[in-house]
């Protein structure tokens, strides 16, 4: 919440300064037109009063629409990411199907596809997917469910 106070302030000074300085060459340009300082002055502050709320008002637009493009950005980027995270979820669904089909005798390879799918269970991202990680991790220990595997 701290980022808008500090943008609303920083405009507030840019536009106090810009209007200091443009109340300066309107002062000037107005007397040489009128040869009067009061009227110069008076016509200068008031132009300078209004232009400063536009400025002030026209700034605060501006951060507020860049804010929102950004973060219309970084939601853009999440949804990508989810997207890949969808694709690798494929991957890893191919490779549980593969691994379900290996037929082996060499118990360090049974306990290495067993732990693979005990991994992918314990992964939280992989969550939508584990009821059919667990139904390959199942047909892969009834294939091996006969064996005598010596560990």
């Amino acid at each position: 919440m701290e980022t808008p106070n500090i943008e609303w302030k920083e405009s507030l000074i840019k536009s106090l300064i810009y209007r200091g300085i443009t109340l300066v060459l309107g002062t000037l340009t107005a007397y040489f037109i009128t040869g009067s300082i009061e009227i110069a002055t008076g016509t200068a502050i008031l132009t300078e009063s209004v232009q400063a709320i536009n400025y002030f008002v026209y700034e605060l637009i501006w951060s507020n629409i860049s804010r929102k493009r950004l973060k219309e950005k970084i939601i853009e980027d999440i949804r990508k990411r989810q997207i890949d995270i969808k694709i690798d979820y494929s991957s890893i669904m191919e490779i549980a199907y593969h691994m379900s089909q290996v037929d082996t005798f060499v118990p360090k390879l049974y306990l290495s596809v067993k732990n693979f799918f005990n991994k992918l269970l314990e992964n939280e991202q992989l969550e939508e997917i584990h009821d059919e990680i667990r139904k390959y991790k199942s047909y892969f220990e009834t294939t091996h469910a006969k064996r005598k595997l010596i560990f």
